[in-house]
């Protein structure tokens, strides 16, 4: 079963590491790969909005080869607080089962 952006994005930095918004749609790919939120434009929208409620932080800011702001984001302890709302068969810590 494929979760919501925003969930999969939340279980994804879950895994204890910080990723830049490349880095998540790297990661997220083979997963959504062809879908229309699937693109950097929307995946920082959704980004934004999660770090608007407090689901994630930003912990990094850089900037890359060509002088863009990179950022990279890390779950808080109460958007780990919601990864309660997931699915039983991705609860598991660091895996990803599908249904």
């Amino acid at each position: 079963m494929k979760l919501p952006m925003r969930f999969r994005i939340l279980h994804l930095l879950s895994e204890g590491i910080s990723l830049s918004t490349a880095e998540i749609i790297a990661n997220l790919q083979s997963e959504y790969a062809g879908e229309g939120q699937f693109k950097e434009s929307i995946m920082n929208l959704h980004l934004s909005s999660m770090r608007a409620v407090g689901l994630i932080e930003i912990i990094e800011l850089s900037l890359d080869a060509v002088g863009a702001l990179q950022q990279k984001y890390k779950i808080t302890e109460f958007g780990r607080s919601r990864l309660s709302y997931l699915p039983s068969s991705w609860q598991k810590s660091g895996s990803k089962v599908a249904v």
